[in-house]
Formats: C-alpha cells, structure tokens, sequence
C-alpha cells in the first residue's frame, strides 16, 4: 500500500485493518490470500507482529482460525471483481467477541477487511436474532413434535410452510417440493357431484369471509398418486386485522373411518346372515323412495315354519337355513339391489329402477334356485318353503310403506297356499269344515281355481291377482259353513224365506275372512261374488266396474261350472249349452269383458 493521507489514517485507526492480495485457482475461485499490509490495531486484535503476516499465505497462519479469515476472502473474492464492499455482522466462537466486518476492494485481485468490535447496536441485534431464531426453533420443533399435518396457504392456496408429518403424509423429502405449490392439487373428493363444490371452492370461500372450515370426507393425494381419506381443519391467519391466508391441519383418517365402517357394520348388518338389517333397511328407504330411482320395486320374503324347524332339526339347521335362504336371495338379486333381514323369519329386497316385470323375472329365479337346492340336499337336512311378495311403485305420491304392506300382503296369501304353512292349518281346517257342511266339493274347488286361471292367464293378470282368485275359487262360498243344514242341503227349490236365510252365506264369508290376517283381501270379493253386472245381484246391489274384478270372474267360472256338472235334481248341461247360457247372461247377470275372456279361455284350452 503506497502511504498516503489515507494510510496514515488507517494507521492510526483503532478499527483492526488488513489488506490481501487474492489467490485463485485455475476457475477463477478464490483459495487463499497473502498479507500485504496491516495496522497496529489489528496486531492487538490477533496478537501477532506485521513482520509474522505481511509477505505470508493465511493457509500458513493459526490466525484464520481465530477470525475465519480465509471465508472473508472467498466471500471478497466477487467484491474485487466489481471494487465493490459489503458490511457482515459476526461473533467468534474463539474469542467470544461480536465483530462487524467490512470487506473493500480498491483494485482487482485485492481486498481490504475492516473488524470494528462489538457495539451495543450490534449485540443488541445480535441477541435479538438470535432470541428470534430459539424462538423460531422452539415452534419448529413444536410443529414437527405433532403427529398432524399442519401447512400454511395463502389466499390463492399456495402453502407457504409445512410440517415433518405434512412431509411425511405428502410423501416428499424437502420442503421446497410443496413450498409455493398450490396445496389443493392434492385434496380430493373420492365421491362427487356436479352440484358439489370442490375442497378448494369450499375452504377458500371460507376463508376469505374469516371463517373456520372443517370436513372429515376429503381425500389427500400423495406425490406417488395414493389416495388416502382425511380430516382437515382450516383456520384464518389474521395479523392486525388483514387476513394473511390460513393454517390447515389434516390427519390420515384411515383407521378412524375403518374403525367406523366397522361400527357401522355391526350396527347396520346381521350377524348371523350378513345381510342388512332392519334399521339399514329403513335408511334405505330413504335413501331410494326418490324419482331418480323409479321404478321402485320391493320383494318381502317369509321362511315358512322356520320354529318347527328349530324344533325339529335343531336351532343349528334353522340358523344355518336362513344363512342358505339369504345366499340365494343375495345370488338371485340385480347388484343394485339390497337385500336384508326384515325380521326373525323375514327378508325384504329394495330394487331401484326395477320395473314389475323385472320384479317378477328376479322372484320367478329366486323360485328356481329354491327348487333346485331342494332336490339336492338329503333327508336330514330342512328344505327352503319361502312365501314370496312383491309390489312395484311407478310413482311419488305413492307411499313406500303401502308397497311394502301389499308386498307383505301377497307374501301372506302365498303363505296360505303353501301346504307346509302354519297358516295353511287354518285354511284347511276351514276349507274341510265347508265340504263337511255343503255341497262344495274339492273337486268343484279344482275346477274353479282351474278355470279362474286360465282367465287370468287369458287377461294377463299379475301372480299377486292370481293368487288372490285361487283362494276365492276355493273360498268363496265360505259363508255356507254358517246357514241351516236343512237349507244347504235341500235337494228342490227353495223359498222366499229360505232364500233370504241362503243369501247370507255371502256376508258370513266375508265376516270370516276380514278377520283371518293373509285372508283379508278376498273379504270384499267374496261379499260381492253374487253380484249381478245389471245391478240386480245382492248383497249391495252393485253393478259392473264397482264389483271387484275377481268377483266378477268366479261369478261366470262358477256358474258354467254348476251347469257342466250333474246335480242331485238335475242332470250336466252340454257344454255349448252353458256356453249359450253364458252369453245370453252377458251383459245383465255377468260382465260382458269377462265373459269375452272366458269365451277365449276355453277356445285356447281345447286347442292344447
């Protein structure tokens, strides 16, 4: 350094000053540097004499150790490019002395270092730092102590920090991955809408009019793909009024909502069958009862004599019969069905957008698989008998719980007609009662239902309406169990008075069967089967379409049948005799339509 007014000065500075000249590599890069000069002050600073350093490398001295010199000239080593300086607060660990430190260059390939000591600005700022930065260390360990993900977002949903247990559901390994990333490129719905709103609509929406958010049915997206669920949490960060963005907080919910689903499944499911329960069944309902999924069909089944069977083979049969039962339900239904137990020896199947013919089709192969376990099991083992019903609604003003009670209904009525039914008992001990006390015979019985179904079949009547006229052909005259044997019984004709005692019957058979649950919908058609479409028939007097429809068609089936038939005061009619007989009642004592139908049914039963 040539001596000048302002080496002197620098001389006689009490600031400690040094002056290098650079040492690079082949790069350019700077790698060490030789004294050149110094003053005083900076031999106190590093108790050495300026004949020890000047002309020497610092790589060669203890000295950098003390003031890590030689990071000064790498650091310098860009301000001589430029002539430039800057100014570095520093603290040695050696001496335990704060230093500020300014780097010069006056021309290129040198650099001049200036070491001011500690001031109480700098300690003070010194201390404040690094009161900031405990204080930044202790809420980071904070944060990355917590097992959940905690993240900022800005306004626009860009994270500006995350947590280790964000890192780690994230699936990343540096912060700078997620950092100024837009944080809703990961959160999810699994299952959604157009009528929904995304996670990012929702929570930002929230979070610009200052309000908290919360969801546990988003879905996180790891940097691998992988979708897990979570719960979030999402709170304003407001700072003097101004709102900054937000803090989210998330957790895996996996094992929450595992653990749910199996609470759920114990709470919604049978535990013998698998099936849904009663309780989920009637969730269902509500689920489904909506113009979206009409048409809307439901099956209810009945296991008849399921406490005999228990009794019979063992409470293990009857247990391991319903499981069968609900296999072959479950097996035998749409996959949009739902299939559950109703009840001890009930089930019931939901069909959404499951039309009657569809219904029908489904009971029809239900029906067969029945049929087909029945002829492989053995002896020892208790067959299936399951009373099946069903209904269909089309449309919204019709009440879901009526579908399921005329389902319940037709499942009752099949109940009847099955000979291993409890229920059958009843029937049978009536119908026995009746051949006992009339003229009535099973027979006679036979031919009715025979005849009654192939109108139906002709009319194409659904299986619940056909049903319902196998137990009028056989009931019908149920009433006749109530009037005088003498009456009932008499071979001529009969009186004024002993036709009105006669009459009766039809009023006593309805009185039975109102009461008989499974029964009580052929009540009304068995009043009304002496009705006359003219309007002169009894009890009431009604005429055509007020007469029900099965009425109606016993009224024609029974009266040709009577007329085919020897009496014990007369003798068979021919059967073009009752034919003709039938149409010239047409109209009059019977419903012209029906009797089309009949007409038909007996042209196409010769044919077969």
């Amino acid at each position: 350094m040539t001596p000048s007014f302002y080496a002197d000065i620098v001389h006689a500075s009490p600031n400690a000053f040094v002056y290098f000249e650079l040492i690079k590599d082949v790069n350019g890069d700077v790698i060490d540097g030789i004294y050149e000069d110094i003053n005083p002050a900076y031999e106190c600073l590093v108790g050495m004499k300026k004949e020890n350093l000047v002309g020497k490398k610092v790589s060669e001295l203890i000295e950098p150790k003390v003031l890590k010199t030689l990071n000064w000239l790498k650091v310098g080593g860009k301000i001589a490019e430029n002539l430039g300086h800057e100014k570095i607060d520093y603290y040695s660990e050696v001496t335990q002395q704060f230093y500020q430190v300014q780097i010069f260059s006056f021309e290129k390939g040198h650099i001049a270092l200036s070491y001011t000591d500690s001031t109480t600005e700098v300690l003070q700022t010194y201390v404040v730092q690094e009161d900031l930065k405990q204080t930044e260390n202790q809420l980071s360990l904070i944060l990355d102590s917590t097992e959940e993900a905690i993240c900022g977002i800005d306004l626009k949903g860009q994270c500006t920090f995350l947590n280790l247990s964000c890192m780690e559901l994230l699936g990343i390994k540096e912060e700078s991955e997620m950092v100024g990333k837009q944080i809703f490129d990961h959160f999810t719905r699994k299952i959604s809408s157009q009528e929904e709103t995304t996670v990012e609509e929702e929570i930002l929406k929230k979070l610009k009019k200052k309000q908290k958010s919360h969801s546990d049915q988003a879905y996180f997206r790891r940097i691998d793909g992988t979708i897990f669920p979570v719960e979030y949490f999402v709170k304003p960060k407001i700072s003097k009024g101004t709102l900054l963005g937000g803090i989210l907080t998330f957790f895996d919910n996996t094992q929450r909502k595992e653990k749910q689903a199996e609470i759920d499944h114990l709470m919604y499911h049978d535990s013998l069958t698998g099936l849904v329960n009663h309780i989920k069944f009637e969730k269902l309902k509500s689920v489904y009862d909506t113009e979206k999924y009409l048409p809307l069909s439901i099956i209810m089944g009945d296991i008849n004599g399921l406490r005999r069977i228990n009794q019979h083979y063992g409470h293990n049969q009857g247990d391991q019969l319903l499981k069968t039962v609900a296999k072959v339900l479950s097996e035998n239904s749409p996959e949009n069905a739902h299939v559950a137990r109703y009840g001890e020896d009930e089930f019931s199947i939901i069909m959404p957008n499951t039309d009657s013919m569809q219904v029908f089709w489904h009971v029809k192969r239900i029906q067969s698989a029945i049929e087909k376990y029945n002829r492989l099991i053995d002896k020892n083992q208790a067959p299936i008998n399951l009373a099946l019903g069903y209904e269909t609604k089309y449309n919204l003003n019709f009440d879901l719980q009526n579908v399921i009670n005329n389902a319940q209904d037709y499942m009752d009525k099949q109940k009847m007609l099955n000979q291993d039914s409890m229920r059958n008992a009843l029937l049978t001990s009536i119908k026995t009662t009746l051949l006992a006390r009339s003229q009535f015979t099973e027979e006679h019985a036979e031919r009715l239902v025979t005849l009654s179904k192939k109108v139906g079949e002709v009319m194409k009547l659904s299986s619940y309406q056909m049903d319902e006229l196998a137990l009028l052909a056989e009931l019908h005259d149920l009433g006749k169990i109530g009037i005088d044997d003498a009456i009932l019984n008499k071979p001529g004709k009969l009186t004024d008075e002993e036709m009105a005692e006669m009459k009766k019957h039809s009023f006593i058979g309805y009185q039975i069967v109102k009461s008989i649950q499974g029964l009580d919908d052929i009540a009304l058609p068995i009043l009304h089967h002496h009705e006359r479409s003219d309007g002169s028939g009894y009890p009431d007097g009604l005429t055509r379409e007020d007469i029900p429809l099965s009425s109606r068609i016993i009224s024609v089936v029974d009266a040709y049948d009577a007329m085919t038939q020897d009496r014990p005061y007369r003798k068979a009619m021919s059967q073009e005799k009752a034919i003709a007989e039938i149409k010239r009642n047409s109209g009059t004592q019977f419903d012209s339509e029906i009797v089309a139908f009949f007409l038909q049914s007996l042209e196409e039963s010769s044919k077969e």
